[in-house]
């Protein structure tokens, strides 16, 4: 009878430690940006694999502004316990210091558990194909004789910093106007009322294939593969502006270490998909999983590469 009690008890407690294994319940994921932006766009096609994989529920919203501040702001306000997740981006972890007082204050280095990364990618110049830049070259002679006549949109820190370094290497004097998101930046650029963006290039990729707008010149030190005939802004002999935007994901600081360890092989199991990989490299993106130490490392190495580039093109935090 002690042996059938203790065999009941030890399969009660084992029961309940696995009804207890995370996640238990739905994940809230908030997005810090709007739909249709690469990092919205990144994180629905992982988190889709994740959810058909594991049968784990969770649900994305978008709470995008700021810079991603506000988005981080409800993240940071959320119990630690891995309801509450975000993606974590060079906008807001690399450029975002740098840029934004808000996110100074909410130091997302300092204030979230770096889990791993998803993806990195390029930055590309662009026109649109109707105006009048048909090539860097006109895009810059404008911008040199212009004053500060001309604009550029952003809706990211990754496009704002891309931006300012293009014309900081290149000697144009342009104004910046800020958008809540990459999309709602081109389609002023596609209106006329902007002259150029820099952005991702996955969230470009549409609008460049179907021919409205036009790279430039890439922010990297070689040629995309996705845009192989796009020269470098250093081969057009503009130097200091080699930028590289990366994705992943975050939660709260202070993540219990089954969290972490759930979210990582996700991660790893997910990007080791050809399926995914193909639907990441459709959209502009090279899957690159980090995870653990190597991933934390990275994060706080970024941001010291962003930080100089901000400094150098001059722009001051808002």
């Amino acid at each position: 009878m002690k042996k059938l009690l203790g065999s009941l008890v030890a399969l009660t407690v084992s029961a309940g430690a696995w009804a207890q294994a995370y996640p238990s319940k739905p994940i809230d994921f908030v997005i810090g940006f709007p739909a249709g932006s690469s990092i919205d766009v990144v994180s629905r096609i992982v988190l889709d694999d994740i959810r058909e994989r594991t049968g784990a529920t969770i649900v994305v919203e978008n709470k995008s502004g700021a810079l991603g501040a506000i988005g981080l702001s409800e993240v940071l306000a959320a119990p630690a316990d891995g309801y509450t997740m975000m993606p974590s981006s060079s906008a807001t972890h690399s450029s975002g210091p740098s840029l934004s007082k808000a996110l100074q204050r909410l130091d997302p280095l300092k204030n979230t558990a770096h889990v791993a990364r998803w993806v990195r990618f390029g930055v590309a110049v662009v026109a649109r194909t109707s105006g009048p830049y048909k090539t860097a070259e006109a895009l810059v002679s404008a911008g040199r004789r212009s004053g500060d006549s001309l604009t550029y949109g952003y809706g990211s820190g990754t496009g704002q910093v891309g931006a300012a370094a293009f014309a900081k290497a290149t000697g144009m004097h342009v104004r910046s106007i800020p958008y809540k998101g990459q999309p709602p930046a081109i389609t002023d650029l596609l209106g006329g009322q902007i002259d150029f963006v820099a952005a991702d290039v996955g969230v470009l990729l549409p609008f460049l294939k179907q021919g409205s707008l036009s790279a430039l010149a890439v922010l990297s030190d070689k040629r995309s593969t996705l845009l192989p005939k796009v020269p470098t802004a250093a081969e057009l002999g503009y130097h200091g502006a080699v930028l590289e935007g990366w994705i992943g994901v975050d939660g709260p600081a202070k993540l219990p270490a089954e969290v972490i360890d759930w979210w990582s092989a996700q991660v790893k199991t997910t990007l080791a998909s050809p399926k995914i990989q193909e639907k990441l490299n459709a959209i502009g993106m090279e899957p690159a999983p980090m995870v653990g130490p190597e991933f934390v490392q990275f994060v706080n190495a970024q941001q010291e590469v962003w930080r100089t580039a901000v400094q150098n093109a001059g722009i001051q935090a808002e």
